[in-house]
C-alpha cells in the first residue's frame, strides 16, 4: 500500500465522543437555535440578568423565603419558652421534694427517739427498734462497703448503640442490689434513697428511678453488713461475677470501698398496708382481740 493509499490518522479523542461534542458545542441545538430566531428578529441572543422579570421573580422568591423562615423562628419561640418554664417548674419541685423529704427524715428520727424515751428498757421496746431497723424506719450506722458504678466512657465517633451498651441499666442496679441481700446485707440504699420491702428500682427514659426519685450518675450503693463475712460473700458470688461481666465486656466502671463508720439513711414514705389481730390476754384463748397490731412489712430478700 503506497502512501497516498493509508487512511486518514485517527484523532486521539475519538473514543471520546461525548466530551468532544460537549467541549465543541456547549449550546444545546434547541437553545442556539432560539437564539439564531432572537438574533433574526432584532433582539439579543439571550436574556439579559437586568431583566425586569427576572428582577421581580428574584425579589418574589426572597420575600417568599423570608417570610416562611420568620414562621418557622416564630414558631419555636412559645414552645422553647414552654418547655424552658417545665423544666424550671420540675427542678423547682425537685428541690421541695428533697426539703420535705429530709424534714420528714428528721420528724421521723424525732418520733423514734421519743418512743425509745417513753418505753425505756420495756420488752417491746427493743423488739420495735428492731423491727424499725428491719423496715427501713430508722437510720443505720456501721461497718460495710461502698460500690459505684457508672456508665462506660464514651470515645469520639462511638455511635448511640455502641455508648448504650456501657450504660448502666436498672436491671444491672436490681441484680447487684439483690446479690447484697443474698451476701448478708442488713441495709442497702442507692445515692441516698433507702431500699425498703416496698423499694422499686426502674428505667425511665435515660434515668433510673428509686422509688419515684430520679437518680443521677453515678450511682453509689452502701451496703451495712457482718466486716467479716459480707464483703467476701458478695465478691465470691453471683453479684461479683455480674460486675466483673459488666466490666470486662461492657466497660461498666465499677469502685469497691470497704469502711467501718458507713451511714444508710431512713426511707422516706413507709406504709403499713397490712395488719392482724393479735391476742393481748385479756379475751378468752378462743376470741381474738378487737385491736389490731400493725405488722411490717418484712425485711428485703
Amino acid at each position: 500500500m503506497s502512501v497516498d493509499e493509508r487512511p486518514p490518522a485517527r484523532r486521539p479523542d475519538a473514543s471520546m465522543t461525548l466530551l468532544t461534542t460537549m467541549l465543541e458545542r456547549p449550546l444545546d441545538p434547541g437553545y442556539a437555535a432560539a437564539a439564531e430566531r432572537r438574533e433574526a428578529a432584532g433582539l439579543p441572543r439571550s436574556t439579559s440578568l437586568s431583566s425586569p422579570r427576572l428582577l421581580v421573580a428574584a425579589v418574589a422568591i426572597g420575600l417568599v423565603v423570608g417570610v416562611a423562615s420568620y414562621n418557622l423562628t416564630t414558631g419555636n419561640e412559645p414552645r422553647s419558652q414552654a418547655r424552658a418554664d417545665l423544666i424550671r417548674e420540675i427542678e423547682q419541685r425537685r428541690t421541695d421534694v428533697d426539703r420535705l423529704g429530709a424534714r420528714a427524715a428528721q420528724l421521723q428520727a424525732e418520733v423514734t427517739a421519743i418512743e425509745s424515751e417513753q418505753l425505756g428498757e420495756a420488752a417491746g421496746a427493743s423488739r420495735g427498734r428492731d423491727l424499725a431497723a428491719v423496715v427501713g424506719a430508722i437510720p443505720l450506722t456501721g461497718p460495710g462497703f461502698v460500690l459505684t458504678m457508672d456508665d462506660a466512657p464514651t470515645g469520639d465517633g462511638e455511635s448511640d448503640e455502641e455508648s448504650s451498651e456501657g450504660r448502666v441499666f436498672a436491671r444491672d442496679l436490681q441484680f447487684v442490689t439483690n446479690a447484697m441481700w443474698a451476701a448478708g446485707a442488713e441495709a442497702v440504699s442507692i445515692n441516698g434513697q433507702r431500699l425498703a420491702a416496698n423499694s422499686a428500682i426502674r428505667f425511665a427514659g435515660s434515668a433510673i428511678i428509686v422509688d419515684n426519685r430520679p437518680l443521677g450518675r453515678p450511682y453509689r450503693i452502701t451496703a451495712l453488713g457482718d466486716p467479716g463475712r459480707f464483703p467476701a460473700d458478695f465478691a465470691d458470688g453471683e453479684g461479683g461475677t455480674y460486675l466483673s461481666t459488666l466490666r470486662s465486656s461492657f466497660g461498666v466502671r465499677v469502685d469497691t470501698e470497704v469502711r467501718d463508720d458507713l451511714t444508710v439513711p431512713a426511707a422516706v414514705g413507709l406504709t403499713t398496708r397490712f395488719a392482724r389481730t393479735g391476742d393481748t390476754g385479756a379475751a378468752d384463748s378462743g376470741a381474738a382481740s378487737t385491736s389490731p397490731t400493725p405488722t411490717p412489712e418484712g425485711s428485703p430478700s
